[in-house]
C-alpha cells in the first residue's frame, strides 16, 4: 500500500506520517523531498524554481522508486509531500495502474493553524514555508483525494479517521 500525505507546508504531513509509521507493519516513509532536491539541485540555476513538482524528472523518480521500493522490499510506503500541481496527480495514477493500492490523503487546516504549526517547529516569520501558506492551501485544496481538516484534530484521530477512510482495520496493522 502506498499512502501520499499532501496539504499545506506545515499542516502536520510528517507527524502523521511519522504516526503511521509506528503503528503500520512494514511501513517506511519515502522523502521525496530528498528526490527533489536532488533533482532540482543539480540542474544550473534553478531553471524551473524552487517547487520540486515543475521538475518532470522529480515525479518520474519519485514513481519509480516507491514503486521499486513496495514491489520488491514489500513494505508499505508512507509519503509526506505537498502537492500542489494537478500533473503530479500522474504519480498516483501510475501507481494505482500498476495494481498498488494508492490513496491520496490531502491535509488541510485553516491559515492560522498553519502559520502557528510552522512557527512550531522552529521556524521564523517571513520563512519559504511561511511566505507560501496560501499557495500551499490552494494548490492542495484543489487536489483530488481523500480531504480532512486537521485544525482541531490530534494526530490519534486523524491516524484512525484515515484508517477508516481508506478501508483498513487499525487492529490489522
Amino acid at each position: 500500500m502506498v499512502i501520499w500525505i499532501s496539504g499545506p507546508y506545515g499542516v502536520g504531513k510528517s507527524t502523521l506520517a511519522e504516526y503511521m509509521q509506528g503503528k503500520m507493519k512494514d511501513a517506511l516513509i519515502f522523502d521525496a523531498e530528498e528526490v527533489g532536491n536532488a533533482v532540482r539541485d543539480n540542474y544550473p540555476d534553478h531553471p524551473y524554481g524552487f517547487i520540486f513538482e515543475d521538475y518532470e524528472l522529480w515525479g518520474d523518480f519519485c514513481y519509480k522508486l516507491i514503486k521499486d521500493i513496495h514491489e520488491n522490499f514489500h513494505k508499505n510506503v508512507i509519503v509526506p509531500m505537498t502537492l500542489l500541481r494537478q500533473n503530479s496527480y500522474r504519480i498516483i495514477e501510475n501507481l494505482r495502474k500498476d495494481g498498488i493500492d494508492t490513496h491520496l490523503v490531502v491535509l488541510e487546516a485553516d491559515h492560522k493553524t498553519v502559520h502557528d504549526r510552522i512557527l512550531d517547529r522552529g521556524e521564523k516569520e517571513g520563512c519559504w514555508c511561511m511566505e507560501n501558506i496560501d499557495l500551499s492551501r490552494e494548490g492542495t485544496a484543489a487536489l483530488p483525494g481523500i480531504h480532512v481538516a486537521t485544525d482541531d484534530k490530534t494526530v490519534a484521530e486523524l491516524y484512525e479517521w484515515v484508517c477508516t477512510q481508506i478501508g483498513i482495520k487499525i487492529e490489522s496493522l
